[in-house]
């Protein structure tokens, strides 16, 4: 799905999505990444929801998101409820939602200049191959 709403002067937009990529500005992004407008990091070193571990969540921070929205490939999955609750504590809503609505929801609240991030797991290719 091809996404175009006014990027609001954000430095990385999310320009469309498959079951497989994701598009930011002009690349595409096959493994796990994290982005707020400001930032992208990619190649996160999370792949699955169950990766998520509490203690270890240093990098959902980056920005200091108020929303975090993961996306978890085709159907929502959640974490468990301990990494929900540091996350709270923290101040940091969180939603877990397949990719599709994850991507289609980050663009909407970018656009209206909140502080949102968005992680998207991808699972990790186990071709060793290239």
């Amino acid at each position: 799905m091809r996404l175009s709403l006014d990027d609001s002067g954000q430095r990385f937009v999310v320009r469309g999505f498959t079951e497989t990529a994701v598009r930011i500005n002009h690349d595409e992004l096959t493994r796990s990444f994290l982005l707020t407008p400001e930032q992208l990091i990619q190649n996160v070193p999370l792949h699955t929801v169950s990766a998520l571990q509490v203690g270890a969540l240093n990098l959902l921070y980056t920005d200091a998101p108020e929303v975090l929205i993961i996306g978890t490939g085709l159907r929502t999955v959640r974490a468990q409820a301990a990494v929900q609750a540091e996350l709270l504590r923290a101040g940091i809503g969180i939603e877990f939602m397949d990719t599709g609505a994850a991507c289609r929801t980050y663009t909407v609240l970018a656009s209206e200049l909140r502080r949102v991030s968005l992680l998207i797991l991808f699972p990790q290719d186990t071709d060793t191959t290239n």
